[in-house]
Formats: structure tokens, C-alpha cells, sequence
């Protein structure tokens, strides 16, 4: 029975796929919109969507709460067919892509130590770490498994058609490092809550559960670390914008501190566009232990 379930799903995500690369992207993006309008007509999540707006905006009437969750389900329906764009991106730099501070790559690779792009579930990132891999720069993606290996499967070959490697958590460490050694960008994803294995760091006034890797290897390795930012503007144009993270000025420099100078910018980069984050994730889970 899974197994049949599992097939019947990939089959699905196959036609989906092949069905969104091949309509205009104005098109697809619409009917993205429209699924994620659904999923919140439906009320899939939309509990959780709504409890962590409350947390992170408590002075935002209940009305504006449900006005911000169905613009981010509407948006991150247009994310979940973005995937399909990524055999595609080639020509999309400058004219539906914007990078403006391209530059900040060229400046991290001239040194050798390769270095790792930290960022959210935030604007679009398959389309960010898409793009700089389109664009010949050398992107390693961590990416988690999935309980359905053919989707798995998918999902990777299409993140390796825009020219991007994909290493596995479970061989994070090992591939991580070898990445590093061959100069490459590492992009690692900080908002999901890592559970008791994470650094506890604020969050819209909470304490959080960060993942924690991204900071350890920045450490160990001196690596350049980079908070990548990206978001939809208007029309299907998205905008990524860069900054080298400088981690000297901290006081201590550890891996909490490290970690909660990114978690602070992802937090204003949420701030800035909150329709474009993903709140339907149950991001303060996991509570710090008693003794923090």
C-alpha cells in the first residue's frame, strides 16, 4: 500500500512538473497562487500559519493576521512550482532575476576557503540557489531526504540541472567539509527548528531552536559565511541580494553568537516581506532546556 501511495504521488509530481514547464511562467505562477489558495481555503496548516503570525506580530489585529497567511500560502504555492524552472534558468539573470551584489561571490571565491550562503524559506530559495549555480558558481546544496525516494530523486535532479551538487544531512559533515576544500558555496537553510540538537538563540522575541551547522564549519573552517535574502517583487520578478556576514566584531565569537547574528537577519529580512516566509512550519517547537 505505501508503496502504491508513493508511485501514485510521484506519478502526480511528474505530470505537475512537466505541466509547469511548459506553460508560461506568468501561467504557472497563477496556477501556483491558485493551489496555495486552495490549501488555505482547505485550512491545511492554517492554525499553526496563524499562532506563529500572533507570536511574531502580537499587536497585529486578528484581521491582518489572516489577511498576511493567505498571501503566504498564495505565495508559497507560487514556490512550489518553481521547482520546475530550475532546467530553465538559464537567460532569467537580469530579466526576471535581479543579483545585484554579484560581486560579493566573485570577492568570497578569490580566497579559496569556498563558503556557505545562510537563508529561510524565504522569498524563493530554489530559484536563489538556482540561479548562482546557472550562472557557473560553484553551489552545493544540503538537502534533507524525503519519506517518497523517487520524489527525492526528482527534486535533486532538477537542483543538478541548474548545475548545483547536492550533498545529503545524513552525509552533511563529510560533504560540507569536502565542498568547502574544493572551493565551493554551501547553501544551508536556519529557520526550521533543529530540536534539541539546534543553538537556542532569539526569534521574534523567543527563544528558537537554530540549526547550528552553518556556524560550526564557519568557525572551523574560516570560511566566508553569506546571508542570501531573496524575495518576489512585482510582476514573477524576484530579487536576491547579498552580504558577507562579518562574525569578527561578536563578543564572544562562538557558535551561539554566530548563530544569532544570522537568525536577527533573517528575522529582518521576515520583517520586511512576512507574506514571503513560511509560517505554516511549527518554528518554536522545541523548547531551550530549563537550565538556558
Amino acid at each position: 500500500m505505501k508503496s502504491l501511495r508513493q508511485t501514485i504521488e510521484y506519478i502526480i509530481a511528474r505530470f505537475f512538473q512537466g505541466l509547469i514547464a511548459i506553460l508560461p511562467r506568468r501561467i504557472a505562477s497563477a496556477l501556483g497562487a491558485l493551489m496555495g489558495q486552495l490549501a488555505h481555503t482547505i485550512g491545511i496548516r492554517r492554525r499553526v500559519t496563524e499562532e506563529n503570525l500572533h507570536r511574531a506580530f502580537p499587536m497585529l489585529p486578528n484581521r491582518a493576521v489572516r489577511k498576511v497567511a493567505r498571501k503566504a500560502y498564495r505565495h508559497f504555492g507560487r514556490v512550489a512550482v518553481s521547482i520546475a524552472w530550475l532546467p530553465h534558468l538559464k537567460g532569467a539573470y537580469d530579466k526576471w532575476i535581479f543579483l545585484p551584489e554579484r560581486e560579493v561571490l566573485d570577492d568570497v571565491l578569490r580566497r579559496g576557503k569556498g563558503g556557505i550562503f545562510v537563508s529561510g524559506h524565504l522569498g524563493c530559495p530554489e530559484l536563489m540557489g538556482g540561479i548562482i549555480a546557472s550562472l557557473g558558481y560553484p553551489v552545493t546544496y544540503v538537502a534533507t531526504t524525503q519519506r517518497n525516494k523517487r520524489i527525492e530523486a526528482l527534486i535533486d535532479k532538477m537542483r543538478e540541472s541548474a548545475g548545483g551538487e547536492v550533498v545529503k544531512v545524513r552525509d552533511g559533515v563529510r560533504g560540507t567539509l569536502s565542498a568547502l576544500k574544493r572551493n565551493r558555496l554551501i547553501a544551508i537553510l536556519i529557520d526550521q527548528d533543529a530540536h534539541e540538537a539546534g543553538a537556542f538563540v532569539p526569534f521574534f522575541g523567543r527563544m528558537a531552536s537554530v540549526p547550528k551547522g552553518a556556524a560550526i564549519f564557519h568557525l572551523k573552517t574560516n570560511c566566508p559565511i553569506i546571508f542570501a535574502n531573496s524575495k518576489r517583487i512585482s510582476g514573477e520578478r524576484y530579487v536576491i541580494h547579498l552580504e558577507e556576514m562579518d562574525t569578527s566584531v561578536l563578543e564572544p565569537r562562538n557558535v551561539d553568537t554566530v548563530t544569532a547574528l544570522a537568525t536577527r537577519k533573517l528575522e529582518a529580512a521576515i520583517r520586511e516581506t512576512p507574506e514571503q516566509w513560511l509560517w505554516m512550519h511549527r518554528r518554536w517547537k522545541t523548547s531551550p532546556p530549563e537550565s538556558s
